[in-house]
């Protein structure tokens, strides 16, 4: 919001994060549903336009894409370029336009969360961190992300307990236990402690801002996930009036919402049942 940085932004301009959502949202909206072989080309074209930013695991794999291996390939191919463990935020700071498009159908969210950080990770540890947000995001939604946290982890237990147990976690963290990092782990942790130990938006984002470290990333999905808990309400006018990308994100929300007021309305006004966690790999 002011500007300078390690990007150098001009106030309101946005990096890695806001762009690959954008692609997600937009695709989503204009296809109406999850393609995945349509976001991996509108995360190709964002990735030569060229960024501001790109995250290491996200770089080597649309590298991977552009020198010719096939979008569903590329992720594991910068996995065995990269050689090691490929658990960053790079797409779990994209997913929430997903928790939007799929809010009344808990299966098919998971399923396109993990399949949509799959582009990208090739780490079973992203992608379950990904749906795992996704669910926060919709209890959020529904004003009752406390009180379904301890079903969202249990969930989880059985498809992998390190995500179950960083959301057990972040509700007992000590300030001084809060990573702002860019393992996808420290990420989920740190965000879901600032948003339950901080009374507004605009604290809980600052609150991760001000801690430095990976705080682009980390504050944007911090971001997401009070936005969805707060409402479009409660983030600044000052902050707004300054959003560079403030049109085509109402744009891309409003098309998201639609969506979902279709979904709900097939469903009789009500949510389905949750997901069988077996049928979402």
């Amino acid at each position: 919001m002011v500007g300078g940085g390690y990007a150098d932004v001009a106030p309101g301009e946005a990096v890695d994060a806001t762009d690959m959502a954008l692609c997600l949202a937009e695709s989503l909206v204009e296809r109406g549903g999850f393609d995945p072989e349509d976001v991996m080309g509108r995360y190709r074209t964002w990735f030569q336009s060229p960024p501001r930013d790109v995250t290491l695991t996200v770089r080597a794999t649309l590298l991977a894409l552009t020198s010719g291996t096939p979008w569903d390939l590329a992720s594991r191919r910068a996995y065995e370029i990269l050689g090691f463990p490929t658990a960053g935020n790079g797409s779990i700071m994209r997913c929430a336009p997903l928790a939007l498009r799929y809010l009344d159908d808990p299966a098919e969210r998971r399923r396109a969360s993990l399949r949509d950080s799959d582009l990208t990770h090739f780490d079973h540890l992203a992608g379950w961190s990904c749906a795992a947000f996704n669910d926060l995001v919709a209890a959020a939604l529904a004003g009752d992300l406390r009180g379904q946290l301890p079903a969202s982890a249990a969930a989880l237990d059985d498809e992998d307990p390190r995500v179950a147990g960083a959301l057990r976690d972040a509700v007992d963290l000590e300030p001084d236990e809060v990573q702002v990092s860019a393992f996808v782990l420290d990420t989920l942790k740190a965000a879901l402690w600032a948003v339950l130990h901080r009374d507004s938006f605009e604290d809980a984002v600052v609150e991760i801002v001000n801690r430095g470290g990976d705080c682009d990333t980390v504050a944007a999905v911090t971001g997401t996930l009070a936005g969805a808990l707060h409402g479009a309400d409660a983030i600044p006018e000052r902050w707004l009036a300054s959003l560079a990308l403030r049109d085509r994100l109402e744009k891309a929300a409003d098309g998201l919402a639609a969506l979902a007021a279709e979904d709900h309305a097939r469903h009789g006004g009500a949510a389905p049942p949750p997901a069988d966690q077996g049928d979402a790999t």
